[in-house]
């Protein structure tokens, strides 16, 4: 009986004493198996990789969205250089072709092919084919006042192609470039075509209101 009493019970789930930690504890405390570390470690090797490429991605925009830029007002800087320089010796009779690179603003990789086009107006039976053509399509076949009045810019007709001809210009100017940075002739082309993506046209009309003063007036002279 005193040997009983002298016996002691440690509490259920705890160790007894002088006896090393308990066989639950010894489970947890175990580290990760190599499984698990190998899928842990190709997982975050694919995150790293789709960020790496959305990064990459992204960096590719940012230099295409500063390229477009760069190369418009590039265009538009050439154009402005052309209208000044034909402001100066005539704008002349028929059109114009420019053609260059802009070295000399830092972007040799990039042509430029500008255009100034003379617009030309229909002849008068042009006109008269159009309006015939448009009537035919109606049931009014009384000639109006306005009819007469078409007849009468006949005779006027002439003046006006003319003035109208020499004082508006269409001009555009059209930049390509290379992704690569090295120089090379790209085309020849005078807009951009369909399949091209490193290529941008711009476009715009210039007008002289001087050469519209050749224009009479109806029952009056030109004044100043």
């Amino acid at each position: 009986m005193g040997r009983d009493a002298a016996r002691t019970t440690a509490p259920q789930g705890e160790p007894a004493a002088g006896r090393g930690p308990a066989r639950g504890d010894r489970r947890s405390a175990r580290g990760f198996t190599l499984l698990e570390v190998l899928v842990a470690v190709a997982i975050l090797s694919i995150s790293l990789a789709s960020l790496l490429s959305s990064q990459m991605a992204s960096m590719r925009a940012t230099d295409q969205a500063r390229r477009l830029s760069s190369v418009a007002f590039l265009a538009e800087g050439q154009l402005v250089d052309i209208e000044w320089t034909l402001k100066q010796d005539g704008w002349g009779q028929d059109d114009q072709v420019f053609e260059g690179d802009f070295t000399e603003e830092g972007w040799p990789d990039v042509e430029y092919v500008c255009v100034v086009d003379l617009i030309e107006m229909p002849d008068y039976q042009e006109l008269v084919q159009a309006k015939d053509a448009a009537d035919s399509d109606g049931d009014d076949f009384i000639q109006d006042a306005g009819d007469q009045a078409f007849g009468a810019l006949g005779m006027a007709w002439p003046i006006v192609k003319e003035a109208i001809e020499q004082s508006i210009r269409k001009a555009w100017c059209t930049v390509r470039w290379t992704r690569d940075g090295n120089r090379s002739k790209l085309s020849d082309e005078w807009l951009c075509g369909d399949e091209e993506n490193d290529c941008l046209s711009v476009a715009t009309f210039w007008t002289d209101p001087e050469k519209l003063k050749q224009l009479p007036t109806l029952g009056g002279e030109v004044t100043e």
